[in-house]
Formats: C-alpha cells, structure tokens, sequence
C-alpha cells in the first residue's frame, strides 16, 4: 500500500511538472505570436499613413497648381484670399500662370522692397491660405525638362567655338535631333547679337563658331548663351569664355537680383537691383524672347547709371524671355540674370535662379515625407514641377 501511494504521488508530480512546462512554452509561443501581430500591425499602420499622404499629397497638388485662386492675383499688389498657380481650372491638364509664379517669388527669396507697393509673400501666409495644419510643411520647384551645359574654346584670338551638350532630364540621356540657338552679350554695349542655330547630333552636342562681339574692350569680355528647344520643352545656359573673365560677376555672385512678373498678358515688369558701393558707369537691361513669328527678338535698353531699373516689356503672351542687367563699375562688370517663365530650382552653380518656393526640409524632424513631378504647361511650353509634402514632429 506504501509503494502504491508515493508512485500515484510520483505521477501526481510528473504531470504537474509537464503542465508548468508546456504552460510556460505555450506563453512563449504566444508572446511571440503577439509580437508578429504588433510588427505586422505596425507595418500595416505605416502603409495606412503613406497612403493618407498620398492621398494628402494628391490633393494638396490639385489644389495649389489646378486651382486659379483669385483668377488674376499674379498681377495684384494686394494678397489673394483664395490661392492657386493655374492660369485657368477649365483646362484640364496643369497649365500655370508665370505672372503667379513670379509673384510667389516675392517676399521669398526676393526683396519686395524692388517692386514697389508689393504686398509681400510669405511662407506662413500661404500655408493658412492652403490649409496646411501646423505639422504639415511643401516645397515647391520649377525646372526646365532639357539641361544644358557649355564649353567654350578659342579658335584664335578673336574666334570661339561654342558647344552645348543637351539632356533629357527625365532620363538624363543625350537628346539628339534638338535645337539650340546661340547668342553673345557683349557686355560693354549690352547688345544681345543672334548668331545662328545648329541641330544636335547623335551625342546631344551642337556647336557654332563666332567672333568676338567685344572688340572695344582690351578683354574682348561677353556671354556666351545657348538656349535649347525640342517642340515645346526648353533649356537655357550662359558661360564666359575662359580667356576673358577678367572682372566679370554673373548671376548672385554679382550680387545683382532680377525679377521679371506680369503686368498683363502683353507686358511683363522687368525689376533689377545691383548691391552697389559706387555710381556704376554703365548700366544695361538686355533681353531675347521668342515672337510670334517663332523665332527670337532682341533688345537692349540703356538705363539711367542707377543702382536699380524697372521697365515695362511688351512681349507676346506665350514664349520664352531672357533678361540680362548690366552695370560696370570701376572696370567691373556685374551682370544680374532673370528668365520667364521663373525657374523655382536648387541649383544656383550659374548663380541665376532663384530658390524653391516653400520650405527646406528637415531630415531629422521628418516623420513622412512625399515627392511627386508634375509636367506643368507655361506661356506654351513645358517645364517640370516637383511638389514635396512632409509632415513633422
């Protein structure tokens, strides 16, 4: 009887023994199923949130470049109640106004102090006006689809040979079959002389010999520009003849600013402002632009030797234009560079464009962040627009 009482209370322990332990590995499984669930759940909640910020960001992007706002506010002085970049919301792909762009520009990166009785623009207003929440934060930029650079070599002591590599900027492949038009700013006359066009070959290059435009002065100093176009995409760069730079400040190196807006649908209001110590000698406003005829006029206009300008420019309502400022001071020639349609753009290595309208970013306080490209339509032809919307801590 002994015996038989301590082996039922040896079992008795064996299979509590066995419960304890297939417990605790049950709880592990289970603690470890929990922790997929709260990883996959996690995942799902991340994906939910991309999701509203696409949806987000679609939206945001409907509103800021399908909407017209106040239809006119490019022109106004006042700011708009209602904003939007379209020029009109009954066309159905994205056509911009560049007078909007340009006015967004003010206040910005742009000293409203320019452009007298300006209302100025800034970032925290556009925001309450587009509805963003305290967290919400966009940037916005403008660039050309096709890149251009240029090289410059001297033939002989009054001969160059100008040659532009041309790039898809979608796929950032050579594009051949494309037109570039070559000019030469002579910059102690302010001319803007039109010397010829050359089609791209298989490389994306076009090349044009030219003389010196510059022969009164002792350096022979200009400008080198080419401006490409292929149907209605377009790209533009300038250079100066690495033998002749002799004193020469272009773009924000010169400390010069340009700015071109709307008047109507027929002027634009070319603005410049040179950060000057000294009366400047000379001063110059030049520009090209595409006519109705298609092809490119040029004009040169002699200001009044002022620290600053603002003319009114009779142009057609579609097409390229391309301004140039010209001051020499003591020998030095400060030359300030604006183009419309605006270019909204980082890259200020040319020292000529402006910066994005909007807000930089922060990496670090970053929790989401989305970008989105856009073909936009302006004065005709096409550029490409990058919207970003992020959201902060």
């Amino acid at each position: 009887m002994f015996n038989l009482g301590l082996k039922r209370r040896r079992r008795g322990q064996v299979r509590a023994i066995d419960f304890i332990v297939s417990l605790l590995l049950f709880m592990l499984m289970l603690s470890q199923l929990i922790l997929v669930v709260i990883n996959v759940q996690s995942g799902l909640n991340s994906q939910m949130r991309n999701n509203l910020n696409y949806k987000e960001l679609d939206t945001f992007g409907r509103i800021l470049l399908q909407e017209e706002g106040n239809q006119f506010w490019g022109y106004q002085q006042s700011l708009p109640e209602t904003f939007g970049l379209a020029q009109s919301k009954a066309i159905s792909s994205i056509n911009l106004d560049a007078a909007k762009i340009s006015r967004i520009i003010t206040g910005t990166t742009f000293p409203t102090y320019l452009i007298s009785g300006f209302e100025q623009f800034d970032y925290p207003s556009v925001k309450n006006i587009l509805g963003l929440d305290a967290k919400q934060d966009f940037q916005l930029s403008l660039q050309p689809y096709l890149e251009l650079s240029i090289s410059i070599t001297e033939v002989s002591s009054a001969i160059y040979e100008s040659t532009t590599q041309v790039t898809d900027a979608n796929n950032y492949l050579p594009l051949k079959e494309c037109q570039v038009h070559f000019f030469t700013l002579d910059l102690t006359t302010g001319f803007i002389r039109i010397d010829g066009t050359k089609n791209t070959d298989e490389n994306g290059q076009a090349s044009l010999e030219y003389d010196n435009p510059n022969l009164n002065d002792p350096f022979g100093r200009h400008i080198s520009i080419a401006v490409a176009e292929k149907g209605p995409i377009w790209g533009v760069t300038w250079k100066l003849p690495p033998s002749n730079h002799e004193n020469v400040l272009l773009g924000h190196d010169s400390n010069a600013t340009i700015w071109i807006g709307g008047l109507n649908s027929s002027s634009i209001l070319v603005s410049d402002r040179h950060d000057l110590q000294e009366t400047p000698e000379t001063h110059f406003l030049s520009y090209i632009y595409k006519n109705t005829q298609g092809s490119f006029t040029n004009r040169s206009i002699n200001l009044p030797s002022l620290f600053e300008g603002n003319e009114t420019i009779q142009v057609p309502n579609e097409g390229l234009v391309f301004c140039f400022s010209i001051v020499k001071v003591n020998d030095q020639f400060k030359v300030g560079i604006g183009t419309f349609p605006a270019i909204l753009d980082f890259d200020l290595s040319s020292g000529s464009f402006y910066q994005v309208f909007g807000k930089i970013s922060e990496s670090s306080r970053e929790i989401t962040k989305l970008s989105k490209s856009y073909p936009v339509y302006i004065r005709g032809t096409v550029m490409r627009c990058w919207l970003t919307l992020w959201r902060s801590r």
